[in-house]
């Protein structure tokens, strides 16, 4: 790619940074295929020819940085497993997919602007703010009347979902570079953890009460004031050797402002069309193709100008300079997203929900346990394999083709399924880790640390952006399918067994809300078998269809992991950084 010319003032600014960087006199080691084309990138890096104490350290790092990725994961688990219930107490099921939709668009957008910027400016504040946002989120969530109320909240919960730029790559600059599979590995962990808890949490709370999932926001309130009051406490990370006539206009021109702007709205106005198309709009009507293609237009603009606009934007050149890791990585966490949040995380619990394998909230969230139990036993194997032979590829080639495996049991689901979908879910629990683990890893080996949390935050929004977008299509099919076919098949089964007509209009309000059958008049014992089963055929259909779109695309990140490098030689002693309030090291040049 050719050489971007700089303008007179960036110039300017590079000169002043080279001459101070002279006169300090200061050893650099940056990434092998950065250049210094920003005045921003001027950082030290911590002396890597001591031990580094990787025990004390990871606890530390992990007592405030697990906490809030437990709280990430806490918030899309919890509302999630339990979409059905809240859908019977507050309506609105059109508008429902935006409880897990909106804190994703906001963790899809966000992500790498604040990933970028907290390489440009401070790490710490960075992560805190965000999370305050949250804390404000939950409390209106817990409170709210309605469905849109409950949605706004989520939008602003979201805000801490794109602090995983931020906390994903605290560990990583931290230990040595060998033990990034262990420090995504402990991330995980802690994840799995939220996920346990927002389940269970989420379960129990929900079937003590048809309100009682508005618990679920009080506990996530409670875990954003922990993860504030951690980063505030334990969070100390080194200032940055920058020169000190850096203008404010070239830190914002480093954000990549242009770049930012661009994906913000292509992402925001594409997943707001899906969203529509799944239940309010149809495709042809303006409401969808109007932001589709606008989103799509911009989309396009984005990726044109991070290739010729700029080398050093949120899709900075060097990603790609050491092979092609960066964009099948991105694109196998994009179809790992897809999976989990869209599929395992929202279609599932209503698969148990809907087939009658169970009818409360707390024997569902039970039943998840043989996914979550999984994904809180596996990072062990995989963490010691990884960083004793070095090798990130062979976990994600085998997670994959269980991934594969489990898509295509599921696009046989039908209503006798009752034991084998836990057998199911113990194989997507086991196919889950290695890519929350390793895939991270993978992309921030492809980055200098000057960008580390924009890779960062791009691969975590590719993540989001796959769980946003496969939830509004996955919607899409099954609310489809629904729409066509359930009121007339259980309508038909009803009346075929005994049931007046003039009744048909209270069963079906009945199978929405999950309550009433008993005051329905005419009906008995044989009617609501037949319509039950019916009910749950139709059902069992729609998850198949909605399952079965999703078998190409985990073939594809198949296709896509097997083409990786090995990052063997990377994986060294080399610190980036410390968590430690430590006097900057510097080594003279002798």
């Amino acid at each position: 790619m050719g050489q971007i010319l700089l303008r007179p003032q960036e110039e300017e600014e590079l000169r002043i940074a080279e001459e101070a960087e002279k006169k300090d006199n200061i050893t650099r080691k940056p990434h092998p295929d950065t250049k210094p084309s920003n005045p921003l990138h001027t950082e030290k890096p911590v002396d890597d020819t001591h031990d580094v104490p990787i025990g004390p350290i990871l606890v530390k790092v992990d007592s405030y940085r697990d906490d809030s990725i437990t709280a990430q994961v806490y918030v899309v688990v919890a509302a999630g497993s339990v979409i059905g219930f809240i859908i019977r107490d507050l309506g609105d099921p059109e508008i429902a997919g935006w409880i897990i939709q909106g804190p994703l668009l906001i963790q899809a957008v966000l992500s790498p602007p604040l990933g970028r910027l907290s390489d440009v400016l401070d790490r710490k504040y960075l992560a805190i703010i965000p999370t305050l946002l949250s804390l404000i989120g939950a409390i209106i969530s817990a409170r709210a009347s309605s469905m849109p109320t409950l949605v706004g909240g989520g939008i602003l919960i979201g805000c801490t979902l794109a602090t995983s730029s931020i906390t994903q790559a605290i560990p990583a600059e931290v230990l040595p570079l060998k033990y990034r599979a262990i420090a995504n590995g402990v991330a995980g962990l802690g994840g799995s953890l939220g996920g346990v808890i927002g389940s269970l949490g989420a379960g129990a709370a929900t079937n003590a009460s048809p309100s009682g999932w508005r618990n679920i926001f009080w506990i996530q309130a409670g875990f954003f004031g922990i993860t504030i009051l951690g980063f505030f406490a334990f969070y100390h990370p080194r200032k940055v050797n920058r020169p000190e006539k850096l203008s404010w206009r070239a830190i914002f021109w480093a954000c990549d402002p242009i770049g930012s702007l661009l994906f913000i709205v292509s992402a925001t106005l594409m997943l707001l069309a899906l969203d529509w198309v799944g239940g309010v709009y149809e495709w042809s009507d303006r409401h969808v193709v109007a932001p589709l293609t606008i989103g799509l237009v911009c989309l396009v603009g984005f990726g044109g100008y991070e290739w010729k606009g700029r080398q050093d934007g949120l899709v900075a050149h060097a990603f790609f300079r050491g092979g092609p890791n960066f964009p099948l990585s991105v694109f196998a966490f994009a179809i790992e997203g897809w999976i989990f949040y869209s599929a395992v995380n929202s279609i599932t619990p209503q698969v148990v929900l809907n087939l009658g394998f169970e009818t409360s909230a707390w024997k569902i969230s039970l039943r998840q346990l043989s996914f979550t139990g999984m994904v809180l036993l596996m990072p062990f194997p995989i963490m010691w394999y990884a960083t004793k032979y070095k090798d990130l590829k062979s976990p994600l080639l085998v997670t994959f083709v269980l991934f594969l495996i489990v898509t295509i049991c599921y696009a046989n689901i039908n209503p006798s399924m009752n034991h084998a979908q836990i057998g199911f879910n113990i194989i997507a629990g086991i196919g889950q880790t290695g890519p929350l683990m390793v895939l991270p890893a993978l992309i921030q080996f492809t980055s200098p640390h000057a960008f580390l949390s924009t890779a960062t935050g791009l691969a975590f929004s590719a993540r989001a952006l796959g769980g946003a977008f496969g939830s509004a299509i996955l919607n899409t099919i099954i609310n489809s399918e629904l729409s066509r076919s359930y009121a007339r098949k259980v309508s038909a089964a009803a009346l075929n067994a005994g049931l007046p007509t003039t009744s048909i209009p209270e069963l079906l309000e009945a199978f929405a809300s999950g309550k009433g059958f008993e005051s329905i008049p005419g009906i008995n014992a044989g009617i609501l078998r037949e319509a039950t089963i019916t009910s749950r055929e139709v059902y069992a259909r729609a998850y198949r269809l909605a399952w079965s779109s999703i078998i190409p695309f985990v073939v594809l990140a198949f296709v896509a992991v097997a083409f990786l490098k090995g990052v063997k030689e990377l994986m060294t002693e080399h610190v980036e950084a410390t968590v430690e309030k430590v006097e900057d090291r510097e080594e003279v040049k002798v």
